[in-house]
């Protein structure tokens, strides 16, 4: 019957054994190994909590089907299974269920169970190699908006745009005129003479312009 219901706890990922515990199909997630390039496959075991409660009607319909007995048969069967655990741990026995683990006494009248892993339920591992894709376009969050992934490789590989320098030569005349200014005032002082035009006025003699005749 170890067989049978190993298979049951499978299919089904618990079982309860009264006067035992309950048995427990758990799952350790699938692992990435960057090193190898592999992703390794989930791995099972079996655990047990203590409490345990009577199966389901069910399971006796499921265990008389593949013991090929009445639901009523399977009843006694599965009693006499748990009685016979329960007896050889309280003996001090210990009992190597394959594929499930090694159950044994603890301290304090306690049930010691070491879970075993299930390799019959092992996945191959899957290759990891990085597949790249040049032109595969995606959104990309900027902000509080979404962009294209090709917008932002345009965005960044813009040609940077050619800075016009017209203000600098506009800059540079007027602190030359600024400069001048400031000399020229420096030199004549700020008078309105000083402003003006200072060159002498010569007068000159007209020339003649017309003849007496005799």
């Amino acid at each position: 019957m170890y067989k049978e219901l190993f298979q049951y706890i499978l299919h089904h990922k618990q079982l309860p054994v009264p006067g035992v515990g309950t048995f427990l199909l758990e799952r350790r997630s699938a692992a990435i190994d960057f090193p190898g390039k592999i992703v390794q496959p989930p791995v099972y075991s079996i655990g047990m909590k203590e409490d345990s409660e009577s199966p389901a009607d069910n399971f006796f319909i499921w265990l008389g089907n593949a013991l090929h007995i009445s639901p009523n048969d399977a009843i006694t069967r599965f009693n006499d299974f748990a009685g016979e655990i329960k007896s050889r741990i309280n003996n001090g026995d210990t009992i190597d269920w394959k594929g499930v683990g090694i159950i044994s006494k603890g301290l304090a009248d306690t049930v010691k169970f070491s879970p075993s892993t299930i390799s019959s339920v092992n996945e191959t591992p899957v290759s990891a190699n990085k597949v790249l894709r040049e032109k595969s376009d995606h959104m990309v969050r900027v902000g509080e908006d979404e962009r294209t992934s090709a917008e932002m490789t345009d965005y960044f590989t813009q040609p940077e745009a050619r800075k016009s320098y017209w203000w600098a030569a506009s800059l540079i005349i007027g602190l030359v005129a600024t400069v001048f200014i400031g000399w020229y005032l420096s030199e004549n002082g700020v008078t309105i003479i000083s402003t003006g035009n200072n060159t002498k006025l010569v007068p000159q003699e007209a020339s003649v312009s017309y003849k007496i005749l005799p």
